[in-house]
């Protein structure tokens, strides 16, 4: 075994203890500084290594055969060649002691590297199962932003999505801040703004201390006290989606292990959102009417067995309405189709203003809309139905004034689960009964169904 001394507790000797320390072949018999809170000195005494001020006396103690002096100070020097003349050691400094101490370095610079690797191969691994495991685009989100927050150990954060239609921004999820912040959940993307750079950017911005940004910083950071942060574009095949943001209300120094685990969930986090986008466009692309954006006859079908399902589980009313356009044929006919096709799609938003977020709006098929309403008795509904009927009659549709009553006009059956039926089907069959008799009383009304 190889018995090594080193003189100088700074930098070098810093480095090289641990190094040198793992080899079973060498033996480091004492580490040498003036200066007793040296950190070379420290670190030798946590590891059980003999310290001294002095190497002659730390040598009669505990002897070597090599000294390695990495301090460069000249009387150090000179007393060590001194020294190994009467004790014929090995002394290695000067040029000697750089390249050692350039080879531990590097090699302790390789050392983390690795590591670095390891963690991001081991983040990487954790990434995968999290974003395959979420079974919803919420789902995924809330686990991105947590992952990124945890890995950079950072109070805050959040993921804003792009809108390329009107080149917008919408904040999608947030953590860590106070609830007013997320007030303004959209903005445009402003030309020379903090937005557009992190976007064109390409890779994580990071900033250390927001006072000391040279980039125009949106006023929104300030006003909510982040005083460092790391953006990161969402990138897939070189188009961003998106912005992930993880912040600090204290100004730091993010680690290079830091942005790089995060540039690395980010890029996987870009292709499992984008994957989920996609896979939402296509589920709704096949439960949507292509011209009104509504739900379609399938998807209401499917929902009604769902819903009455739920309400008889629980003991609840359900009410469907059957919407038909009167004299709609009349309308095409005198206006045209592409008129015809506006009318349906200014039918279908008054339709949507007039119901609740719980209640299931389709086109039924044609001119005909169909409505679920959960929870709702018979009387409730036909409120309903007579608000649509009049919302209609008093919205101005372009080619009007060419139906027989020189306006659009509705008529409206509704039916009530367990009341007129218990299956979904014969409570459709009874809603499109009580609209054909609204069809016979005159139209531009809602009946209710009678049995009769």
């Amino acid at each position: 075994m190889t018995r090594i001394m080193i003189i100088g507790g700074g930098a070098g000797g810093t480095s090289l203890i641990p190094i040198l320390h793992e080899y079973n072949e060498i033996e480091i018999t004492g580490v040498i500084d003036i200066n007793p809170q040296a950190p070379g000195i420290v670190l030798a005494k946590k590891m059980s290594i003999a310290t001294s001020h002095s190497f002659t006396e730390l040598y009669k103690e505990s002897p070597c055969e090599i000294i390695i002096n990495v301090t460069n100070d000249e009387n150090t020097s000179l007393a060590l060649r001194k020294f190994r003349n009467e004790q014929s050691i090995e002394v290695i400094e000067g040029a000697s002691a750089k390249v050692i101490f350039k080879l531990v370095d590097e090699r302790r610079i390789r050392e983390e590297e690795s590591l670095l690797r390891l963690n991001e191969l081991e983040a990487l691994y954790q990434i995968g199962i999290m974003l395959t495991s979420s079974e919803s685009e919420n789902d995924l989100l809330n686990s991105i932003l947590e992952y990124s927050t945890k890995l950079t150990s950072t109070p805050a954060g959040s993921i804003a999505l792009y809108n390329d239609r009107n080149n917008s921004m919408e904040l999608v999820l947030s953590c860590g801040f106070d609830l007013n912040v997320s007030e303004k959940t959209t903005w445009q993307i402003r030309k020379g703004g903090l937005t557009e750079y992190i976007l064109n950017k390409g890779s994580p911005l990071i900033i250390n201390d927001v006072d000391k940004f040279d980039k125009v910083v949106r006023a929104e950071i300030k006003k909510i006290d982040i005083k460092s942060l790391i953006a990161v574009p969402l990138i897939v095949e070189r188009r961003s989606i998106g912005i992930l943001y993880v912040d600090d209300f204290t100004p730091r120094q993010f680690t290079k292990n830091e942005i790089s685990v995060l540039s690395l969930l980010a890029t996987q986090a870009a292709i499992a959102i984008e994957r989920m986008q996609r896979f939402e466009r296509n589920r709704m692309l096949a439960i949507t009417d292509g011209l009104t954006g509504l739900y379609n006859h399938r998807y209401f079908c499917k929902s009604l067995k769902r819903e009455i399902k739920r309400a008889k589980r629980n003991s609840h009313q359900l009410s469907v309405i059957i919407v038909d356009i009167d004299h709609f044929k009349h309308f095409n006919d005198t206006n045209g189709h592409l008129q015809g096709n506006e009318a349906l799609k200014g039918v279908a938003s008054v339709l949507q203003l007039a119901l609740r977020k719980i209640d299931i709006l389709s086109r039924y098929g044609g001119e005909e809309f169909a409505v679920i309403l959960p929870e709702t008795d018979k009387k409730q509904a036909l409120q309903i139905a007579n608000r649509i009927c009049s919302m209609i009659r008093n919205q101005t549709i372009a080619g009007m004034e060419n139906q027989p009553k020189k306006r659009l006009t509705l008529s409206a059956g509704v039916a009530t689960f367990p009341e007129d039926a218990k299956l979904d089907d014969c409570l459709t069959n009874r809603a499109d009964k009580a609209l054909y008799v609204a069809k016979e009383q005159g139209r531009d009304r809602a009946v209710p169904y009678t049995g009769a």
